[in-house]
């Protein structure tokens, strides 16, 4: 878990003339190549052990940063960093890594009526997961002894559309990112009142009612019976239903807009 850092310096016989500034520093599984200088950078070349080099170019810069991964074994590296008049400065340095986790967390959301479930996993060890509503305040949860691999919460989904950002850290760095948007909205509320023999059905919803069916004495009625997807397109709904001589049992479910559903049922006799 240490980290070193190697520059580059070359002498040059011949005064004035200016070298890229390279240092490179390990951190774990990977190193972070940085170059400074006062001309444009045209390249940078590297390989691991002669092999097959690898280019990155400069673009244009004079500053630029690169991170590259580490080999399982050991390895020698081989780096070559050109300026656009062609100077060039060389490194080589040997690299052992017994083993690496390169493997980022997973993280699963699952909706459970107005909350979000947040799932972490990781096949070796989790570190942290951290989560935040839009530009607040983050909220971090570390990783229990008891279950190392896997971290869970549930957190209510604010109301409106906003976008929640879910980090999760291994233990040996590994990061992985997750943004999701969400609307929160509250399940529409049924109302069920007796007058004389007639049966009032009341929904409102904050948003919009999509859709109202109900179930009387095994008898379906539906504000959508062919199932075409259309809303009622209204906040507030009243229904009179005549009710039966006898025993009337009824069940009552309401759809919005954002496809919450409520249920009531009841039993009244006339």
């Amino acid at each position: 878990m240490g980290k070193s850092i190697f520059s580059i310096i070359n002498k040059n016989e011949d005064q004035g003339v200016s070298e890229p500034l390279v240092e490179v520093s390990q951190n774990v599984d990977s190193l972070n190549i940085k170059v400074k200088h006062d001309k444009l950078i045209d390249k940078i070349v590297y390989n691991w052990n002669n092999e097959q080099d690898i280019v990155l170019q400069g673009k244009g810069r004079m500053e630029l940063e690169e991170k590259i991964e580490i080999p399982i074994g050991t390895n020698n590296l081989y780096l070559k960093v050109i300026d656009i008049t062609g100077k060039t400065v060389s490194y080589n340095q040997q690299y052992i890594l017994e083993n690496a986790d390169r493997t980022k967390p997973e993280i699963e959301l699952l909706v459970e009526n107005s909350k979000v479930k947040i799932v972490v996993k990781d096949e070796t060890e989790l570190d942290y997961m951290k989560y935040y509503w839009n530009d607040e305040d983050e909220t971090k949860i570390t990783a229990r002894e008891e279950s190392l691999k896997q971290i869970e919460e549930k957190i209510d989904i604010l109301k409106g559309q906003n976008t929640l950002t879910i980090i999760a850290v291994d233990k040996a760095g590994n990061e992985q990112t997750k943004e999701q948007i969400f609307k929160g909205a509250k399940k529409p509320k049924i109302e069920l009142l007796r007058d004389g023999n007639e049966l009032v059905i009341r929904v409102t919803d904050e948003e919009e009612i999509k859709k109202v069916e109900y179930t009387l004495n095994g008898q379906l009625y539906s504000s959508d019976p062919n199932n075409e997807g259309k809303s009622l397109g209204m906040k507030q709904l009243e229904v009179r239903q005549p009710l039966a001589q006898g025993r009337n049992t009824i069940t009552i479910r309401a759809y919005n807009i954002s496809d919450l559903v409520a249920e009531e049922s009841g039993e009244t006799t006339v």
